[in-house]
């Protein structure tokens, strides 16, 4: 059984403002980037139980999933039968979620 995924407003921005600087550096870059994320979002889908917790403190129940090719994670939580997405992060610049 696949999870529900549901995307916070801070999360499709974080993706749209990646695909957009990548989309400034080479044509299909951006294209790249996004199919990249789809792949980490079926993941989660499927089995979001499999990826770490990004904090040491497992109470907080926040995991992440990385992109292979891009400097980027999803950060997200999973709650009954749905994963939150709650941001995408590039490591390089913020790897915190603030």
């Amino acid at each position: 059984m696949a999870f529900e995924l549901v995307f916070s407003i801070r999360a499709e921005e974080d993706a749209i403002q990646a695909i957009y600087y990548y989309d400034q550096i080479s044509p299909n870059l951006g294209d790249r980037f996004f199919i990249e994320l789809l792949e980490a979002y079926q993941k989660i889908s499927e089995t979001p139980q499999y990826y770490s917790f990004v904090s040491i403190v497992r109470k907080t129940k926040i995991r992440d999933i990385k992109l292979p090719s891009f400097p980027y994670v999803v950060i997200f939580k999973v709650v009954k039968n749905s994963v939150y997405v709650i941001a995408v992060k590039n490591t390089h610049l913020k790897p915190f979620i603030s």
